[in-house]
């Protein structure tokens, strides 16, 4: 007997309707055969994490899940402790040969089956002089990739690192792990990276010497035929069957989002009555079924996105704007472009070029805006989006190719069925919250 959320919806555990695909599985499974970083990438709720779990299973290897407070110490710190390895830290005052002091931090490495050895920022190693315990003394620092290498090895470790919410991390920081993974891969040391992002070459942007020495795994596009195996191996666990016309309305208004087909799927078997299998052959042919589930996900979509885009809009509002000046909000202008772009445009991505112009016809300051002030809004608009704490982001920038992307794949489900027009009059417009000011 099986329930319905084990067969159809977007859950933490692996769900029953589950298929491999030879162009995204199979290249997942090649890549895990290589000495290489794997870099794992799309929209949320593309599959990402399901993709993982089934041929590099979570429980067998270490995960760490990137936040945007995680710092560079914190990940490798973590990546330590889920080894096993205990990190103690302390200051130090030496004194100089000019007489001076100088404070450090010196760290005590508890290695499982190997005692305690002292490690503090230099890079050298040394013998324990003491007999009675054998240790080793290990000097290494915790931001080093190598240092961090050689620990590792010590235990003999083969399992995976997974980061996880890569793209939760500050670019500088991203950029750093990218010089990082290199060394970590000519050392031995294999990670399995996870971001939200359309494009592919996302960390040879910030190190070309990686090109030889990753593989990418994109997890997009569904295809219409990926999405029927999915639909008959879930009806088959579940003894129903859906008809055509069913079928049809699901997978035209996922608008390619595997999220949004497995929750359609759920919410028509729920409207349909079936929780789990059923004892005998049930067929689900009323279209009006998926009509309810529809509305519902569209409401469930609703309060967060439009919640989303009024923060926003919102921007950063910490600074009074001085007496006599104007600001030119730009967030809230964005959000008012993006609700106006025909979604064919926004499917495909938003040039630059288009959003500035676009922007600049509907600003209070059109003729004052320049390049510079674009260049900080988008290039800052991953951090802006993770201050007002919206989980997953909607938006990418791709400085590359200069083309702003939605990366959530429910946002195109939400913009096709909301009634944006009224969404974009709701918006507060900063001109007028400054005049009650």
């Amino acid at each position: 007997m099986i329930k319905l959320e084990e067969a159809f919806g977007v859950s933490k555990n692996p769900v029953q309707s589950y298929i491999e695909r030879i162009n995204v599985d199979g290249l997942f499974q090649e890549a895990l055969r290589t000495d290489k970083q794997v870099i794992v990438y799309g929209s949320s709720k593309q599959g990402k994490t399901a993709l993982v779990e089934k041929h590099a299973p979570y429980k067998n290897n270490i995960v760490i899940r990137c936040t945007p407070s995680s710092g560079i110490i914190d990940i490798y710190r973590a990546i330590l402790r889920e080894h096993g390895i205990e990190i103690v830290s302390k200051k130090e005052n030496t004194q100089t040969s000019e007489g001076s002091l100088q404070t450090g931090i010196k760290f005590k490495a508890i290695l499982p089956f190997f005692g305690g050895t002292e490690a503090n920022t230099s890079a050298q190693v040394k013998q324990s002089s003491s007999e009675t315990n054998k240790r080793r003394s290990i000097e290494f620092n915790l931001e080093l990739p190598q240092d961090i290498s050689e620990l590792l090895k010590k235990l003999d470790s083969k399992k995976l690192i997974v980061l996880e919410n890569f793209h939760y991390l500050t670019y500088e920081l991203q950029r750093k792990l990218s010089f990082d993974l290199r060394t970590f891969q000519e050392l031995g040391i294999r990670f399995i990276i996870l971001g939200v992002w359309r494009e592919k070459n996302r960390l040879t942007q910030f190190n070309g010497d990686l090109l030889d020495r990753i593989e990418e795994v994109p997890v997009e596009p569904w295809e219409r035929s990926d999405f029927e195996k999915i639909i008959i191996k879930g009806s088959n666990a579940l003894n129903i069957q859906f008809s055509e016309p069913v079928i049809n309305k699901i997978i035209e208004n996922a608008f390619d989002s595997i999220g949004v087909v497995q929750e359609l799927l759920k919410l028509t078997c729920k409207h349909a009555g079936v929780k789990e299998t059923q004892p005998s052959k049930c067929n689900i042919d009323q279209v009006t079924l998926v009509d309810q589930a529809i509305i519902e996900k569209v409401e469930d979509y609703s309060s967060r996105h439009v919640r989303s885009l009024e923060s926003i809009a919102e921007g950063r509002r910490a600074n009074k704007p001085r007496e006599g000046y104007t600001p030119l909000y730009l967030p809230y202008y964005l959000v008012r472009a993006f609700l106006a772009f025909n979604f064919d445009e926004v499917v495909k991505g938003i040039r630059r070029e288009l959003l500035e112009s676009t922007i600049r016809s509907m600003h209070h300051r059109g003729d004052d805006l320049r390049p510079g002030d674009m260049s900080n809004l988008l290039h800052n608009f991953a951090e802006l989006q993770s201050e007002k704490s919206i989980v997953p982001p909607i938006f990418d920038y791709d400085q590359s190719t200069k083309t702003m992307r939605v990366v959530d794949s429910t946002f195109y489900f939400f913009l096709r069925n909301a009634d944006r027009e009224n969404i974009a009059e709701n918006l507060i417009n900063p001109l007028d919250a400054r005049d009650t000011d």
